[in-house]
């Protein structure tokens, strides 16, 4: 994103943290500069294929637009998996068949969680160590939000972004690392209730007490 304008790069992040959408005045808002403003910066980035929009009609009144990433939108984003490890991805996936390579995943999770166990080990509570999780995945790249953190109602992180989208669209079985990762850093069990490779708009991971 080095060679976007800084108002431009703000305009991809809020879209990002926003899967849903965001309007014009939310944008401007968040902007801090005026909606005509604003608007300049929609058509520049627009006009390079990383936003969309969808209009809602919605009552009295003109319909309401919102503006969306594409997918080159997403691609914008920096990854933590460089092209030659999806390559290898895609290349193990074919090579192992679908079955072994969940299985391969799950124990990459458990070898990186080994890595940084030190990170999670005696934290006071669990919303303590639902914020080093949050964190952790947020610098390997994920963009995580803590939703809930009760996990007496079942903690929900969500993630806007990623790490290996384009891989992860053809073989979701690579979806067991996030999976595993999770598992074995808060000592839950967890749960996939949506997939950004599968077609939505965040990965949704739902943590329950074993």
């Amino acid at each position: 994103m080095n060679s976007l304008h800084p108002n431009q790069s703000k305009i991809l992040d809020s879209l990002l943290d926003n899967p849903e959408g965001l309007g014009l005045d939310e944008l401007s808002k968040c902007l801090g500069i005026s909606k005509s403003a604003t608007k300049e910066h929609l058509l520049k980035i627009d006009s390079m294929g990383l936003i969309r929009f969808i209009d809602s009609k919605g009552g009295i009144g003109r319909p309401k637009r919102k503006y969306l990433l594409t997918e080159e939108g997403h691609e914008v984003f920096p990854k933590q998996y460089s092209w030659l490890s999806s390559t290898i991805l895609e290349f193990l996936v074919e090579d192992l068949g679908q079955k072994k390579m969940g299985k391969t995943m799950e124990k990459l999770a458990v070898k990186v969680y080994s890595s940084m166990k030190s990170r999670f080990e005696n934290k006071k509570n669990f919303p303590e160590l639902l914020g080093e999780l949050t964190k952790v995945l947020n610098e390997l790249g994920y963009k995580i939000r803590l939703k809930q953190s009760d996990l007496r109602k079942g903690a929900i992180i969500e993630a806007s972004n990623c790490v290996y989208h384009s891989v992860a669209k053809n073989h979701p079985e690579l979806c067991q690392f996030d999976i595993s990762f999770i598992e074995n850093a808060t000592n839950t069990n967890v749960t996939m209730e949506s997939c950004i490779a599968k077609g939505a708009s965040t990965c949704r991971f739902c943590l329950k007490k074993k």
